[in-house]
């Protein structure tokens, strides 16, 4: 059952599905770039819907540069943190911190995904999509438009094949899960295995965080696959890690975010700090395919991490695509 007691409409993934299919119909569609259409197999995406209520590192963008430095193909969608917080959202790491173009050329974006298995696509750069930005210059609070941004990641919807999607405390993963199997039904998407997680720090339901929890409480999962919705909990343990108290996957006092994601980027943060990156990534590893055990797929994830390929791969990222 849902842990939260949501009162969301009965056909919320229809329209949560309706709106989705209005924006890559009448919106990435029609812009000035049309869809990313890098020449590869597949991309993932990983990005979350932010807004929840534990503050952790930026854990989607490293754990997509882990998965890169493996060969992964991810296209990383995200925006800057709401105006009104003064955090650091995907884009305001990924450019101030890594220093990186959020907002590159469509075929910038596209060539770094085939030469180096990375690409970032700026959630309100409009010459996607013009949605986003009411909710970060507007509206500045929890928005329908935190669901539908992860969704309408502007990669051609055929690449997309695999995902993971980070969930906060508004909405039950099963919803997204559902909205999917809808777009997919209709041909607006060709998601193929995806996952919904909302990871929990403890029992109570505000507490968590929009991507996978080593906490005792563990994640909450919606798996879509091949047509079929699995609900389910994982547990630090599946990865072969023990549960970590909560005070481990926040910044420190007094640590900038930005500063505390580069530390773990590095592989020169606390351990559990890095174990909390590492899970993440191995979800990326396991859609991929690398291997069909999550231990192994987060001890691949480690020797990436650990090794400096991740590190490596950002900064070959930064030479292609540099900031400013």
């Amino acid at each position: 059952g849902d842990v939260l007691g949501h009162e969301l409409p009965k056909n919320s993934a229809e329209q949560i599905a309706g709106i989705c299919a209005a924006i890559f119909d009448k919106d990435i569609a029609k812009s000035e770039f049309g869809f990313l259409q890098p020449n590869v197999p597949f991309a993932m995406d990983n990005c979350g819907m932010g807004g929840d209520r534990t503050v952790t590192a930026n854990i989607s963008t490293v754990a997509a540069f882990i998965a890169s430095a493996a060969g992964i193909p991810m296209c990383k969608h995200g925006s800057p943190a709401n105006a009104d917080k003064g955090e650091c959202g995907s884009s305001n790491f990924v450019e101030d911190f890594c220093g990186i173009k959020s907002n590159a050329h469509k075929r910038d974006v596209e060539r770094c995904v085939e030469l180096l298995s990375f690409g970032y696509t700026e959630a309100l750069d409009t010459r996607f999509k013009l949605i986003h930005t009411q909710t970060h210059k507007l509206a500045n609070m929890p928005h329908m438009n935190d669901v539908i941004g992860p969704i309408t990641n502007p990669l051609l919807p055929r690449l997309m094949t695999r995902r993971v999607m980070g969930v906060n405390h508004l909405i039950p993963p099963r919803i997204l899960a559902e909205a999917y199997y809808i777009l997919n039904e209709k041909g607006y998407t060709n998601l193929q295995h995806g996952l919904f997680v909302r990871g929990f720090t403890d029992s109570r339901a505000e507490s968590g965080m929009d991507e996978l929890s080593i906490c005792e409480m563990g994640t909450q999962v919606a798996e879509l696959r091949d047509g079929e919705i699995r609900e389910y909990w994982m547990k630090p343990e599946d990865f072969g890690i023990s549960p970590m108290p909560v005070e481990f996957v926040s910044p420190p006092a007094g640590v900038r975010k930005g500063d505390f994601s580069m530390s773990i980027l590095g592989g020169e943060a606390p351990t559990p700090c890095l174990q909390m990156a590492i899970a993440n990534a191995a979800l990326l590893f396991w859609l991929a395919q690398k291997s069909a055990c999550l231990k192994e797929c987060y001890s691949l994830a480690e020797e990436i991490l650990m090794s400096g390929k991740a590190y490596q791969r950002m900064l070959e990222v930064r030479k292609m695509l540099p900031a400013g």
